[in-house]
C-alpha cells in the first residue's frame, strides 16, 4: 500500500471515538480533551506516514494503532502521575525528587491540615481576622534570633520580594563572582533585573573588595547583596568580603545588607564534622539586615523561602501587595511549623533529611551489610557483590565542595549492563533510582527508609535476573 493509500486510510475522529475502548471513557467534562487527544493521535500517525514508512498497513491496523496511542494516554491520565521513587543515590537533598523527605509528625501535620478547616488567618480566641503565618514567623525568629521572620513559597521569591521591597526604583549591588544560575536555568541577574531599578555588578568573577562595594554606594546602591554561591565555589587567587566586613559597609553608609543563605542550616552542622556552611544563627550574628533561605533544603520541610532580620524590613515586605502572589498555603504553612516545632523541642531524629546527613559511618556500614547479604541471598548466580568506601552528597546546592563519607553497594556486571539495570529498576514500581560507576551499580544506604528494603531488593534482584539470565 503506497502512502496515499494508507493517509485515506486515517480513521475519522468520531470513529475513533466510537471504539469500545474509548467511548465509555469519555465523561461530562473531558469529552472535549478527549477529542483533542484522539486528534493528536491521528495527526502522528499521518505523520509518520508522510515520512515514508514503507511498512504495508492496512485501513484496520490504521485504526487499531490510533485506538492504541489513544486509549495509552486515557490510561495515563487516569491513574497518578506522580510516582514514588527509592532514591539510592546518597544525594540527600535530590532537586529531581523534590528535596527534603518529611517526616512522620510533618506528614501527620499536613493532613490534618488538608482534612478540614484550620485557623490560617483567624484568632480563635477573638474571633478576629489575623496574618498568614505567624506561628511560623515566630518559631523561625526564636530560633534563629532574627528580630521578626516571614515565609514566602520558595527562596527565589523570597530574593524577589527583598530586594523589590527594599532596593526598589533603586539599585541592587552584588558580586560578580556570585551571579548564580539555580535549577532549570534561573538566573539570579534575571531574577534582580525583575526586583530591582538597577543592578550594579562589583568586582570580578574570583576576586571582589570592600571597595568595590563602597563604590557601589556611590554609585546609588540601596542594598547589598551577598550570595551563597550554592552549587560551586571559586579557589585559587580569589578574594570575598565576608558578611561582617559587608555589614560595616552598609551600617557606615546607611544601606541595607542582605545575604541569600540558600541552605536553611539550622541545625550546627559543624558540631558534629561537617564542615562548609555556618549555620543561620551564626550568619545573622554577622550584623546582616535581611537574610533568605529555603526551607526546603537542609532545614528539611516543606517547600518555601524564609526571610529572617531585622523587623522594620519583614513588616515593609509584609505590607508589600507582591507578598500575597508568593504566600504559602495552608499545606505548606502546618508543614513547617511542624518542622520548627521539632527543631524547638529538639526532636531532630524527626526530620529525615537531617538523620541522613548526620547517619554514623558504622550505621551505614551496618545498612549495607544486610542489603548486600540479601540481594546475595536471593541465589542470582555469577553476581558480584561488595561492600566498598565511597561519598554521598548532601545535594540542593549544599556543602558543595564538602561531600560525605559513606559505604556502599556495589554490583559489577559485565560492560553495558549497569546501565542497563540501572534503566530497568527506575522504570520499576516503585521507581528505583541508583549511581553507576563504569561496570558497577552503586546502591548507598544512606538515602534508603527503613520501609523501603523491601521494595527496593524486590526490584534490583528482578532487574538482575532478566539482564544475567534471560537476556
Amino acid at each position: 500500500m503506497d502512502i496515499q493509500s494508507s493517509l485515506k486510510k486515517l480513521p475519522s475522529v468520531e470513529k475513533v471515538l466510537e471504539d469500545a475502548r474509548i467511548a465509555p471513557r469519555i465523561t461530562l467534562l473531558s469529552r472535549k480533551g478527549v477529542t483533542r487527544i484522539v486528534r493528536e493521535a491521528i495527526e502522528r500517525r499521518r505523520r509518520t506516514l508522510l515520512e515514508g514508512s514503507k511498512a504495508r498497513v492496512s485501513g484496520n491496523d490504521i485504526m487499531a494503532s490510533v485506538a492504541d496511542d489513544v486509549a495509552s494516554e486515557l490510561d495515563a491520565l487516569s491513574i497518578s502521575g506522580t510516582r514514588r521513587v527509592i532514591n539510592a543515590t546518597g544525594v540527600v537533598l535530590h532537586t529531581n525528587l523534590g528535596r527534603a523527605v518529611l517526616g512522620e509528625s510533618v506528614r501527620a501535620a499536613i493532613d490534618s491540615a488538608a482534612r478540614g478547616y484550620v485557623d490560617l488567618e483567624i484568632d480563635l480566641a477573638s474571633g478576629k481576622r489575623t496574618e498568614r503565618g505567624l506561628r511560623v514567623g515566630r518559631l523561625l525568629s526564636l530560633l534563629t534570633g532574627a528580630e521578626d521572620a516571614f515565609v514566602v513559597n520558595n527562596n527565589a521569591a523570597a530574593v524577589l520580594l527583598a530586594v523589590q521591597t527594599i532596593a526598589g526604583s533603586g539599585a541592587v549591588a552584588v558580586s560578580r563572582g556570585e551571579l548564580v544560575e539555580i535549577g532549570g536555568s534561573f538566573r539570579l541577574p534575571e531574577i534582580l533585573a525583575l526586583a530591582a531599578g538597577r543592578v550594579i555588578e562589583v568586582g570580578t568573577t574570583n576576586r571582589t573588595h570592600r571597595k568595590d562595594y563602597e563604590k557601589a554606594v556611590r554609585d546609588g546602591a540601596t542594598l547589598l547583596l551577598k550570595v551563597h554561591t550554592s552549587n560551586y565555589r571559586i579557589v585559587g587567587y580569589t578574594n570575598e568580603v565576608s558578611l561582617g566586613e559587608l555589614a560595616e559597609v552598609g551600617r557606615a553608609a546607611g544601606v541595607p545588607v542582605m545575604h541569600d543563605q540558600g541552605s536553611g542550616v539550622l541545625y550546627p552542622l559543624r558540631g558534629v564534622g561537617i564542615e562548609g556552611e555556618e549555620c543561620l544563627e551564626t550568619t545573622l550574628e554577622s550584623g546582616v539586615d535581611i537574610m533568605s533561605f529555603s526551607t526546603d533544603k537542609v532545614l528539611g520541610g516543606p517547600q518555601g523561602g524564609a526571610l529572617v532580620g531585622s523587623a522594620p524590613l519583614i513588616a515593609r515586605m509584609k505590607e508589600n501587595h507582591l507578598s500575597r502572589a508568593l504566600r504559602p498555603d495552608k499545606l505548606a504553612l502546618a508543614g513547617l511549623e511542624q518542622t520548627l516545632r521539632d527543631y524547638w523541642n529538639g526532636s531532630f531524629e524527626r526530620i529525615p533529611s537531617l538523620r541522613m546527613i548526620m547517619e554514623p559511618a558504622d550505621r551505614l556500614r551496618e545498612k549495607a551489610a544486610g542489603l548486600a547479604g540479601r540481594i546475595a541471598a536471593r541465589g542470582v548466580p555469577d553476581l558480584d557483590v561488595k561492600i566498598v568506601e565511597s561519598e554521598s552528597s548532601i545535594g540542593g546546592g549544599s556543602f558543595p565542595i564538602n561531600p560525605l563519607r559513606t559505604v556502599v553497594v556495589q554490583i559489577t556486571l559485565p560492560a553495558g549492563r549497569a546501565e542497563r539495570l540501572a534503566a530497568l529498576v527506575r522504570g520499576g514500581s516503585p521507581s528505583v533510582l541508583v549511581r553507576v560507576k563504569d561496570h558497577s551499580v552503586m546502591i548507598d544506604p544512606r538515602t534508603i527508609l527503613s520501609d523501603e528494603e523491601d521494595e527496593l531488593i524486590a526490584t534490583l534482584v528482578d532487574g538482575l535476573e532478566r539482564i544475567l539470565r534471560r537476556e
